[in-house]
C-alpha cells in the first residue's frame, strides 16, 4: 500500500491570528492527524489524516467551525 493511500491530505485557509487556536484544538486529540502550517503570513495550514480517522477529523473541523472560520480544499 502507498502512502498516499494510507492518509489523505485537506488543506485550511484560515485567519492567521486563528492558527494557533486551530493547532491546539486538534494536537488535543493526540494521533488523529498531523497538522503542518504551510504559510503562516498566509494562514495556510495542512492536515494529514490516517485513512482510519477521516470520518473522526472531519467531525472535529465541524465542531471547530463553530468557534472560527476557515475555508477547507483538497
Amino acid at each position: 500500500m502507498s502512502r498516499q493511500s494510507e492518509a489523505v491530505e485537506i488543506f485550511i485557509k484560515i485567519r492567521p491570528a486563528d492558527i494557533a487556536y486551530f493547532n491546539f484544538t486538534i494536537d488535543a486529540y493526540e494521533g488523529i492527524s498531523s497538522v503542518r502550517t504551510m504559510d503562516g503570513k498566509k494562514g495556510l495550514i495542512k492536515i494529514l489524516i490516517p485513512i482510519a480517522f477521516v470520518d473522526d477529523v472531519k467531525s472535529l473541523l465541524k465542531e471547530i467551525k463553530k468557534e472560527i472560520s476557515f475555508l477547507e480544499f483538497l
